[in-house]
């Protein structure tokens, strides 16, 4: 076949006599030592010019219709990728909102244990303090229990005694 692209005849005379279906030359190489030759290839046999307009009007309306709708399917997806992005956007607000109010409250409770742990050191301190200061008045009452009231000055109403 590679031989007949080179034939004297020519490509229209030769492509008159073998048109594809829908009327075009299909460019090829041949490879001829190395070298990509190119040359004609042709499908099928000889087709008169009415079955070549109507297979190619038919292949035309179908192939039409696929890149229509394949245009339509690509603008789909498009609506379908903006949409998602959209929500994930939505979401993203969403979340952000809920992480600054999060973060808020998380501050308060923060505050609110510092100032538990502050007024808890505060009541240990005072709580240390009473039983300082308790241990004292029981060890003072203990002291003046084991005197005997004639050896003070004092006795235990806190009046000095009379001499009678």
């Amino acid at each position: 076949m590679a031989a007949l692209a080179f034939h004297s005849i020519g490509a229209a005379d030769f492509a008159s006599c073998f048109l594809l279906p829908h009327g075009t030359l299909v460019h090829e190489h041949y490879t001829a030592g190395g070298d990509a030759v190119p040359w004609l290839s042709y499908a099928g046999g000889c087709h008169d010019a009415g079955d070549g307009e109507q297979g190619g009007g038919a292949r035309d309306q179908r192939k039409e219709r696929r890149l229509a709708s394949n245009r339509e399917s690509a603008r789909r997806s498009r609506v379908r990728r903006r949409r998602q992005l959209d929500e994930l956007a939505s979401r993203v607000a969403e979340l952000r909102g809920a992480n600054a109010r999060l973060a808020v409250e998380l501050n308060r409770v923060l505050a609110a244990h510092a100032r538990v742990v502050r007024e808890s050191a505060r009541l240990r301190d005072e709580q240390r303090d009473l039983r300082e200061r308790l241990a004292a008045a029981e060890a003072t009452a203990a002291s003046s229990t084991a005197k005997e009231p004639g050896d003070d000055d004092v006795d235990e109403a806190g009046t000095p005694p009379t001499d009678d």
